[in-house]
């Protein structure tokens, strides 16, 4: 599961559990809204009790195509480091934004890297 909120160029994304492919049909619209509307986007993802994607999940974040990918500057990515790797591999063929991680007692500083101008 998925809990998605923005805050000016920020998306803020907490992913619960298990992901499946209907929390990416619920963040892609999001995503790119969002990309469309900022020159320059942050994306802020903290895995909280993650424990993975379903076939179809995963399947659907490698599918991943955003509109101007280009203004996705910065994504921080805060948990365990057991799912950052595969969360990188899933962000990195889309993306150019600078991937940062956080552990799960950083998230103060990983939302402070988020958002700095």
């Amino acid at each position: 599961m998925i809990t998605i909120y923005k805050k000016e160029a920020t998306v803020y994304m907490v992913a619960e559990k298990k992901l499946d492919a209907k929390d990416y049909e619920n963040l892609i619209p999001v995503l790119t809204e969002h990309i469309t509307a900022h020159p320059e986007v942050f994306w802020y993802i903290e895995m909280e009790n993650f424990e993975g994607w379903t076939a179809s999940a995963y399947w659907k974040g490698v599918e991943l195509k955003l509109p101007n990918e280009e203004r996705l500057k910065r994504v921080a990515l805060v948990g365990n480091p057991k799912w950052q790797e595969q969360f990188t591999e899933v962000l990195i063929p889309f993306t150019r934004a600078h991937i940062k991680f956080f552990g799960p007692d950083e998230k103060k500083w990983a939302k402070e890297w988020t958002e700095k101008e």
